[in-house]
């Protein structure tokens, strides 16, 4: 599910069939993806995934495989972390 995600969001970007995407391509301009689509491709995966890509974790994708890699890791963290409650909700006693 997250790789279709991730596919269609690249696909959109570089105006290609989603078909076209495969977990093994690269992010290079052999593949003619330059650092502007990467970039926009990570901007749309934070907010399609609601999720914080750190830009020093963006300098080790070498494929569409480690962007999906990445984002099954921080759903993974956040569900983890779920118990945790927002500061909006630690605060809902301060508006009552």
């Amino acid at each position: 599910m997250t790789f279709k995600k991730a596919a269609e969001i690249l696909a959109d970007i570089l105006g290609l069939d989603e078909g076209e995407i495969t977990p093994e391509m690269e992010l290079t301009p052999e593949f003619e993806i330059e650092k502007l689509h990467i970039a926009k491709f990570i901007i749309e995966c934070e907010k399609k995934f609601k999720i914080t890509i750190h830009d020093e974790d963006v300098h080790t994708f070498r494929s569409v495989c480690d962007v999906v890699k990445y984002i099954e890791s921080r759903l993974s963290e956040e569900e983890g972390n779920s118990c945790e409650s927002s500061e909006e909700e630690r605060m809902w006693w301060y508006y009552v």
